[in-house]
């Protein structure tokens, strides 16, 4: 548990160090490759047999496998454009003096991003009571509310510290540009979205397992995506 705990510490402040020393475009493709990863891994576990005991990672419930794969789909082509665009210089890019409204916009948008996760946790797991009283249709348009919320709350985090990044000094106009996707990176923030969909995948109740609204949960990879992509190419067209 101690080794796993320091290999997760070292690769947080290795990604980190890494986007403060330049190397953007690796690390939010390393970032992404994840999300793609854990799609695979997703639609694999939804192949194999259900609930079965040799298998630790099984899942107790039986559903469809692609709309994870899809997602993983969607995450490689986001990757391929991230790699393939070029930046052409710093003519659609602006730079603000960094003030207090930009370290607000940091602070209110990874709140927001933490509440957008932690308030669906009501809708995906239910009370014993309305579990007895709810039909499945009705449990399943709740689960699915919570998702919604879950994606707007991320997209609408993402938006404000995105605006923060703009901030930078006269010496160093890209700081911003290299310290927010280092935080992001360092608390693995990026990885919420897998967070979510494995929460909803592994529910203690069967009943409450939809593999679709699963799927759904683990397409916000895709606004994170947009905004690492946005991230990456506002950086290189201001150090271009």
């Amino acid at each position: 548990m101690v080794v796993r705990i320091v290999i997760a510490l070292f690769i947080s402040v290795v990604s980190g160090a890494c986007y403060l020393s330049g190397l953007t475009r690796l690390i939010s493709s390393l970032l992404i490759t994840f999300g793609v990863i854990c799609g695979l891994f997703f639609g694999l576990v939804f192949l194999l047999p259900p609930g079965s005991e040799r298998i630790t990672f099984a899942v107790n419930a039986e559903g469809e496998s692609w709309p994870f794969f899809l997602v993983s789909l969607i995450l490689i082509g986001m990757i391929a454009y991230l790699y393939l665009y070029k930046p052409k210089g710093s003519t659609t890019t602006t730079t603000e003096e960094l003030g207090s409204l930009h370290l607000q916009k940091l602070g209110f948008g990874v709140l927001l991003y933490l509440v957008s996760l932690f308030l669906p946790v009501l809708l995906w797991f239910p009370s014993d009571s309305t579990m007895a009283s709810g039909s499945k249709s009705q449990l399943e348009i709740m689960l699915l509310m919570g998702v919604l919320i879950f994606i707007v709350g991320i997209s609408a985090a993402l938006y404000l510290i995105y605006g923060a990044t703009k901030g930078g000094t006269e010496d160093n106009p890209a700081l911003m540009r290299r310290f927010v996707p280092a935080l992001f990176s360092v608390f693995h923030l990026d990885k919420v979205p897998a967070l979510a969909a494995y929460l909803l995948v592994y529910s203690s109740q069967p009943e409450l397992v939809f593999p679709k609204i699963a799927a759904l949960a683990l397409a916000a990879y895709i606004p994170v995506s947009v905004f690492l992509i946005k991230l990456t190419f506002s950086f290189e067209e201001r150090t271009t």
